[in-house]
């Protein structure tokens, strides 16, 4: 028997959905997928109503087992299933265990190793993100044991990658609200790795930088380090319109309507030098003068709020190594999608009368549920970021001022 670990954030254990009164349901918007049982199953349910919705709107496709069949949306873009009052009526009528796979699932998900199930919430889910953002210990993991018969039949973690994902993960917790200086950490841990990776004593010396990292947050030498950071709002600026060019690209999906809202209020707000107003770049000041004097200032009232967030991330993507791309190129596309997310909390606090939480709910939710079911998302973001300078030496420290 071989011993699998199961880990759990601590927020996942607390999820429980809130059916109808889901500000955006799962159940909407998406092309569901069914499995060969469950297509069997609601063909030929005892159900009249099951049966006959099953005959009208599944249409089997039969590309694999797992994906037999799919559920053709009602015109509001509703799933066939789903009833009047927003609730399943499979659910409903025939009970949990009656549900499909992916309906049965979701918002969970699942990254398995050869020794180790890495267990999440995907934050395309609002109740997800909302209990995760407003949770002071939402990232606090548990694990347990569970006995297999064989090691699962997945990749194996290597204990340096194992190592680094946990030294950036303590970096950002160290520093609370301080975002910016935890990813300045993680930055220098990163590079100084990229240095050192065919030396000898490898794992002996990460493991003393990172911990001269840690002492220097506590010291404060990070905060000063960061504060002496040179200002290059041309930089900027031209990193947020190729993001703003790629969230333009971004908007139709579930939750689309509503990243769009937040969307627009940064448009209002950074604009391009042929918008016939100010430039970019004085538009780009302006949004860094509003996030320092306003947003900052309301999120330390808040201080888990988004070191909760960068957390997840940094454990959802098993970073830095996600989808086999280099650490430096997950690094690179980390801090862009921070960049972007801060500057749309920031437009939302300038030009609403007042910044809630569920402001920052609904930016986080609308922009995973857009760009996390997209398969070729990542790499679209990635594309206009190496359009800029950003991704070039040591620009990606200009980023954190």
């Amino acid at each position: 028997m071989e011993d699998i670990v199961i880990i759990e954030p601590a927020f996942l254990n607390q999820f429980q959905c809130v059916g109808s009164a889901c500000i955006d349901h799962c159940c909407k918007g998406w092309e569901i997928e069914l499995d060969e049982p469950t297509v069997t199953r609601y063909m030929t349910s005892e159900n009249i109503e099951i049966r006959h919705i099953a005959a009208e709107k599944i249409v089997t496709t039969q590309a694999s087992h797992t994906s037999w069949g799919k559920i053709l949306r009602q015109s509001n873009g509703n799933c066939a299933f789903l009833d009047k009052d927003r609730l399943c009526k499979v659910h409903k009528t025939l009970g949990e265990k009656s549900l499909s796979t992916t309906c049965a699932l979701y918002p969970r998900i699942y990254a398995s190793y050869k020794y180790e199930i890495r267990s999440n919430l995907t934050l395309s889910c609002p109740e997800a993100a909302r209990l995760l953002l407003t949770t002071p210990d939402a990232m606090l993991f548990s694990e347990k044991i569970k006995q297999n018969p064989h090691a699962l039949d997945s990749p194996e973690i290597f204990q340096e990658d194992r190592l680094l994902n946990l030294m950036c993960s303590h970096i950002i917790n160290s520093c609370d609200e301080n975002i910016e200086e935890g990813l300045y950490g993680i930055i220098k841990l990163i590079q100084y790795r990229e240095e050192i990776l065919e030396g000898d004593g490898f794992v002996e010396n990460l493991m003393v930088y990172f911990e001269g990292v840690q002492d220097a947050i506590k010291n404060g030498v990070i905060r000063r380090q960061v504060e002496d950071l040179p200002t290059d709002y041309h930089l900027q600026s031209n990193l947020l319109l190729h993001l703003q060019k790629y969230l333009g690209t971004k908007e139709e999906g579930r939750g689309g309507n509503i990243l769009l809202t937040y969307v627009q209020k940064l448009n209002l707000l950074h604009k391009d030098e042929d918008s016939g107003a100010n430039t970019a770049v004085q538009s780009f000041q302006q949004l860094n003068k509003i996030w320092h004097e306003k947003a900052a200032s309301w999120l330390r009232e808040r201080h888990f709020l988004l070191s909760n967030y960068m957390q997840y991330r940094i454990y959802e993507d098993f970073f830095p190594f996600k989808k086999g791309r280099s650490p430096i190129s997950n690094l690179h596309f980390l801090l862009s999608e921070w960049f972007l997310l801060k500057c749309l909390i920031t437009a939302s606090v300038e030009l609403d009368t007042s910044m809630e939480e569920a402001d920052v709910i609904n930016i986080i939710y609308s922009y995973h549920s857009v760009t996390r079911h997209d398969k070729n998302a990542e790499d679209l973001l990635l594309a206009e970021v190496n359009k800029s300078n950003f991704s070039h030496g040591l620009n990606l420290l200009c980023i954190l001022k």
